[in-house]
């Protein structure tokens, strides 16, 4: 007796519905299906599909199928009738594999009807009805017969695809997940030539697209370019902001020895033919106002936020999830923690590789979620990340040829910012705008305190409190300096360095408790300390918020939590010495919700022998800290002052990483926003 083998209908679950995790990619399995018949648009619509039992529809002007190929094509799930015709009428690369991400958006309804004009039969369309519940009375699915009819029609080409009674609807989550997906499927980088649009008719999907047309890419700091060619040998260019080659390198000069780190002639990359572009941004305000773009600075970081990170295209089409959102699949932000001034992140930098693959080397995963980890795909991300270590190195050799005087002429130097030195004299009055000379005689001293007129929205803060909070933090930012002189002979700190630090305790007017501009006091307070910083070889790096932010506290309580932040990174930097690569801080101001948020980082080497939840308390510090362990305390009670409570620390007002954005310490700071300014 002669049998065969059966599939229960319990397999297109199995396949349809558990296999592929988001249903936003069985429907962008369906665009690419468009792609591939040679469409120049395909137009995804929901009907009242935020709720179970509303319907999808695929329409797309390829070239249709004929009833054969619905047939041997389009209901054959498990083989592509693509591989022996690899290329479209128009030349385009066939994407499609086995049907089961069609499968996946085909089960997403409960009824299916399919709707195809073949170019190759005009005045003719064919219909195929699919009802899923025709599945559940019987053993197999080849006991359901399936009709293809045909009649005449004076439509164009093309294929429309309803899915009917959604079994979920599409949330906020998911519509934003599809609108993504969509927009970023055909590229968006100014110089895409695929011929194809994908469309989602849903206000998530305009929301996308404006941010992403927003276009910065002639604003970045840098460009790189790398190139794979078919014999599997890699070369590379690095290009600055204005477009001029900075360095060049060849297939020697990317891929380092393994053994040790020196460069020897390497093995060929065993991967298809590629290449990458990075775009590499500095998230700095005044660096990018200096170039007096078109562009508004506070549009940048929602379009990174969209775009950003390393996008890979094969054939023409991305493909999830590379450069996805919390994708780092080149893992960018890893090595960047070992050299944050010289490396990108995936928040600070957008980029492609893109590959044609005519050998079909690069094999999708079954659920869709990128490519199988074969040989193929990890040579070409080793290509990829060989591409951003060169220039990384190259990026080091510029820097170091700036600080030691070589000629760099191709590259942008800015101007330093002006730095708020005070200047002493012995003959200098407060009149003649000159700070006087401050003894510890005097700062011992309290000035008169202005009088406290606090509104009933102003925090009540005692005036002698923050008085003796400001001498203090005068003291340990000293120490730090003292102590970084000490141990670094770059340092150049003189009297007056010191003395004006000091005189910014004793200013009466920083005591009032009023309505402050965040960024503007932090700006100043930044600009006191800066030259000190850039002595020790120490990056500052401010990004503060496009838009005034206000809040409500006193410029004491704000520079102290400034200062003694800076004077615990700059230890930490000049006690770990040159061990960490490029010492680096950053201060970055943001609106989130009602409140305002300070990110403070530095690429030092992170918290480390002190208990995170014990730091704030006075006398605590770390074994290798050479402070009095007061510095975090001073942070915790001006953080309470502003807040208007003293459980900041339980209410996550304050809180810290041991290692964060640049590697080191980071700590964040929310302070209630002044809504009524």
């Amino acid at each position: 007796m002669s049998t065969h083998l059966r599939f229960a209908p319990e397999i297109l679950i199995r396949l349809g519905e558990e296999l592929i995790p988001h249903p936003d990619l069985g429907v962008i399995e369906l665009v690419r299906n468009a792609y591939d018949a040679d469409a120049t648009k395909s137009v995804v619509q929901l009907h009242n599909a935020t709720q179970p039992g509303g319907t999808l529809v695929v329409e797309d002007d390829g070239d249709g199928m004929t009833a054969e190929e619905i047939r041997e094509g389009f209901l054959l799930i498990g083989r592509s009738s693509k591989p022996g015709t690899p290329d479209s009428r128009s030349n385009r690369r066939r994407i499609g594999e086995k049907g089961l991400g069609r499968l996946a958006a085909l089960r997403l309804g409960r009824r299916v009807e399919l709707v195809s004009r073949p170019r190759s039969e005009p005045g003719v369309e064919h219909t195929l009805v699919i009802d899923w519940s025709d599945y559940d009375a019987v053993r197999s699915v080849e006991e359901v017969d399936l009709t293809i009819a045909s009649r005449t029609t004076s439509k164009a080409p093309g294929t429309s695809l309803t899915v009917h009674r959604l079994k979920q609807g599409f949330d906020k989550e998911q519509m934003e997940r599809l609108a993504r997906a969509m927009r970023l499927l055909t590229g968006f980088f100014n110089d895409d030539e695929t011929a194809f649009t994908a469309t989602l008719v849903a206000p998530q999907f305009e929301q996308v697209s404006d941010a992403v047309n927003r276009s910065f890419f002639d604003e970045c700091e840098y460009k790189l370019e790398a190139h794979l060619d078919e014999q599997g040998y890699a070369s590379t260019v690095l290009y600055d902001w204005k477009g001029q080659v900075i360095a060049r390198g060849d297939h020697i000069d990317m891929a380092p020895d393994g053994r040790g780190g020196r460069l020897q002639s390497p093995l060929r990359y065993q991967a298809p033919a590629a290449s990458f572009e990075l775009w590499m941004f500095v998230l700095n305000k005044r660096s990018f106002e200096l170039r007096a773009s078109k562009h508004r600075y506070g549009d940048l970081r929602p379009w990174l936020r969209v775009v950003g990170g390393v996008h890979l295209f094969h054939r023409g089409l991305r493909v999830h999830p590379y450069g996805d959102q919390g994708f780092d699949w080149l893992d960018l932000n890893l090595l960047r923690a070992r050299s944050p001034e010289l490396r990108p992140s995936t928040n600070t930098s957008i980029g492609r590789v893109s590959v044609e693959d005519p050998e079909g080397l690069l094999i999708p995963k079954t659920d869709r979620m990128g490519f199988q980890e074969n040989a193929a795909f990890i040579e070409l991300r080793e290509f990829a990340r060989s591409a951003t270590d060169w220039a990384a190195r190259e990026r080091k050799r510029l820097r170091d040829g700036e600080r030691f005087g070589q000629p760099t002429p191709t590259r942008r130097i800015e101007p330093a910012p002006a730095a708020q030195r005070h200047e002493v004299s012995r003959d200098s009055t407060p009149e003649a705008g000159a700070k006087e000379l401050v003894t510890p005689e005097l700062l011992t001293l309290m000035p008169k305190l202005p009088a406290q007129c606090q509104a009933a929205s102003l925090p009540v803060v005692p005036p002698e409190n923050l008085f003796y909070r400001s001498l203090a933090t005068a003291g340990i930012l000293a120490v730090a300096l003292a102590h970084g002189t000490a141990d670094d002979s770059k340092a150049d700190v003189g009297v007056g360095d010191l003395a004006g630090i000091a005189a910014r305790a004793s200013r009466a007017e920083s005591f009032r408790v009023e309505a402050l501009d965040l960024n503007e006091v932090i700006g100043h307070a930044l600009g006191a300390v800066r030259p000190q910083l850039e002595g020790r070889g120490i990056a500052l790096n401010e990004e503060l918020w496009d838009e005034s932010i206000h809040v409500a506290g006193s410029v004491s309580d704000l520079e102290a939590i400034l200062f003694n932040l800076a004077a615990n990174a700059m230890s930490s930097l000049v006690h770990a010495g040159d061990l960490l690569g490029e010492r680096a801080m950053l201060v970055r101001t943001r609106v989130d919700g009602d409140h305002a948020v300070v990110d403070f980082s530095d690429s030092g080497p992170g918290i480390v022998d002190v208990d995170t939840v014990e730091m704030w308390r006075p006398g605590v510090s770390g074994g290798r800290s050479k402070g009095a362990g007061l510095g975090l305390t001073v942070v915790r009670d001006a953080v309470a002052d502003m807040c208007g409570r003293r459980s900041v620390i339980e209410d996550g007002d304050l809180s810290a990483d041991a290692y964060g954005e640049l590697g080191g310490a980071s700590f964040h700071i929310r302070l209630p926003l002044r809504l009524d300014e």
